[in-house]
């Protein structure tokens, strides 16, 4: 699987959010389904493997490079995907 050519393709058909409060927000809310987290990101708790039960990947790259990927012009150090879309980002059963 391309990472990056999911991730973006997450974004434009899927329904993801970005950011450490987000993804906060989506576990309290548990509309979580996954987290894509950059290697650098400040928070330890978002670079396990689940998260209460939330798949975990690690981007192998810096929050710059990951908000590049989004195409944002700002570091991004984590995404929670809420809906992958059409990206096989989420095994489908």
């Amino acid at each position: 699987m391309d990472i990056v050519r999911e991730i973006k393709r997450a974004i434009e058909t899927g329904k993801v959010y970005f950011g450490l409060d987000q993804a906060r927000k989506s576990l309290r809310n548990k509309t979580a389904k996954l987290f894509i987290v950059a290697n650098n990101c400040p928070d330890p708790y978002f670079l396990q493997e689940t998260v209460e039960n939330v798949p975990t990947i690690i981007f192998q790259g810096t929050s710059t490079e990951l908000g590049s990927v989004c195409g944002k012009m700002f570091d991004v150090s984590i995404i929670t995907v809420i809906d992958p879309g059409e990206s096989s980002l989420i095994k489908k059963e």
